[in-house]
Order: structure tokens, then C-alpha cells, then sequence
């Protein structure tokens, strides 16, 4: 019995290294062909005969990829802070109260997450047009915000429903009001959830570009993600300053998850979790 145990552990275990090799060896490969000179990209060397940082320069010095940054940085930050805020009472509503169409409500929410963002693409760069935000920041700010409050409501629904009532009865018992147990109580008690929502809307606004490609044409307006496309260039082509711009747009995630790494994971797995 032992044996048959152990066996299967030792192949779940391998399973689990080989499905993180996967994932781990094409960020490695980009993070090192970044840091390679053009020549040992272009001779499929693995490892650089020397190190460099001339394509992080290249990029960095590149006209409008400052500005791109910032664009990105802007759009994410809202966003982020935005959907906190106004995913938190929602979810509190949907988790805590009784009201006609709740259900209803709650299933167009749980629904919008199976339609994928290419099948409202165009109805999304129709309405844009028609209010004249073509070529703005706020355009994107409000198509990401409704892309992930959805699924940030219903993160946050299932961890404040794993929060029991009495906590929140006692403090209004005390004196204190709906609301005031929703920021007294609730609040603290999901602080984690509150982070991985945050960092999730942070991340999918930031590395967004389909949309972003639709509704945005003018160079001071692109983000990131415009700008590393626009490294592309059929005439003056590097790999090595595509594969640093890869790194750029994928550090901000990795910083965040090592900073939040405890609420992330806290606040992905507790919502699941009945108490």
C-alpha cells in the first residue's frame, strides 16, 4: 500500500516538473536571448558568450516607448484601484442581500466571463467611436474596467460569502451601520482578496492588446504592448531588443506576485473555501 503511494506521488511530483519546465523554459530563454548579443541570438547558442544589456538601452531610448510606459502604467494603476473599489460593495450586495434579480444579475456576471473579447471587439470599437474616445486613455480605462470587474465581483463574492454573519451582526449590534461593517469588518477580513483582484486587474489591463490595437492609432497614446509591436520593423529588425521588451511588460507581474505572493495566494484559495 506504501509502495503504491509512493509511486504515485513520485509521478505526480514529476508531472508537476515537467508541466513548470514548460512554463519556466520559454521565460528563461527570452529573458537570456535578451541579454545575448544579435549574433549569438542568430546562432541559437542557448547561453550568451557574453553579457549585455544593449537592448534594454535600445529600447529605453527608442522614441515614444517612455511614453508608452507611462500610458500603460496610467491605464493599469485605475484600473486596478477602480475595480477594487467598486468590485468590494458589489460582491457585498450579491453575497448579503436579498433582492428581485439578484440570481439574474449574478448569472449575466458569471455569463460574461464565457464570451472571449475578440466576439465584442467590434460592437466595443462601434461605441467608442460614436462618443469620440478614439485614440484616448479613458477609452481603454473603461473597456478593461468592464472586462474584469465581472470576474472580480465573483472572487470577491466567494470569499465574503466564507465569512460567517455574526461578525457583521455583532458589530451593528455594537452600534456600528451596514456600511460600517462592510469597512470595519468585511474589509480587513478579505484584505487579501482585495490585493489579488488589484494585482489580476492590474495585470490584465497592463498586458492587454488586442483592444488596445482597435481603438488606438496615435503614437502618444499607445501602450506597452503597441509599442513592442511597433519593434517589429520589417526594415531594422532585432530580436534581442523584441525579447528585452518582453521582459519589460512581463516584470511588473513577477514583481507584484513576489510582493503579494501570501495575499495572492490566500485570497485565490480562500474564496473557495466554505466557513
Amino acid at each position: 500500500m506504501r509502495s503504491r503511494g509512493a509511486t504515485r506521488d513520485l509521478i505526480l511530483d514529476a508531472v508537476t516538473i515537467v508541466a513548470v519546465l514548460l512554463m519556466l523554459v520559454p521565460i528563461i530563454w527570452v529573458f537570456l536571448g535578451s541579454i545575448k548579443p544579435e549574433p549569438d541570438i542568430m546562432s541559437g547558442n542557448p547561453w550568451p558568450t557574453r553579457v549585455t544589456f544593449d537592448h534594454y538601452i535600445a529600447i529605453w531610448n527608442k522614441e515614444g516607448f517612455l511614453t508608452a510606459l507611462r500610458n500603460s502604467l496610467i491605464v493599469g494603476l485605475v484600473v486596478a484601484v477602480v475595480t477594487t473599489f467598486v468590485a468590494a460593495p458589489a460582491a457585498y450586495s450579491l453575497s448579503r442581500f436579498d433582492y428581485r434579480g439578484r440570481n439574474l444579475f449574478s448569472l449575466m456576471i458569471l455569463g460574461t466571463q464565457t464570451l472571449p473579447a475578440v466576439a465584442i471587439l467590434v460592437p466595443l470599437v462601434v461605441i467608442v467611436r460614436q462618443l469620440g474616445l478614439t485614440n484616448t486613455l479613458t477609452a481603454l480605462i473603461f473597456i478593461h474596467l468592464a472586462l474584469g470587474l465581472p470576474i472580480a465581483v465573483w472572487m470577491l463574492k466567494g470569499y465574503i460569502d466564507a465569512i460567517p454573519r455574526d461578525l457583521e451582526e455583532a458589530a451593528m449590534v455594537d452600534g456600528t451601520g451596514r456600511f460600517g461593517a462592510l469597512v470595519r469588518v468585511v474589509l480587513p477580513l478579505i484584505r487579501p482578496a482585495l490585493v489579488a483582484v488589484g494585482t489580476f486587474a492590474f495585470v490584465l489591463s497592463w498586458g492587454e492588446f488586442v483592444i488596445a490595437l482597435a481603438i488606438v492609432s496615435k503614437a502618444e497614446v499607445r501602450t506597452l504592448p503597441l509599442a513592442l509591436q511597433s519593434l517589429f520593423d520589417p526594415y531594422q529588425f532585432s530580436w534581442g531588443q523584441v525579447m528585452a521588451g518582453g521582459v519589460v511588460i512581463a516584470l511588473p507581474a513577477v514583481i507584484l506576485f513576489f510582493i503579494f505572493r501570501k495575499q495572492l495566494v490566500g485570497g485565490l484559495l480562500a474564496g473557495g473555501v466554505k466557513g
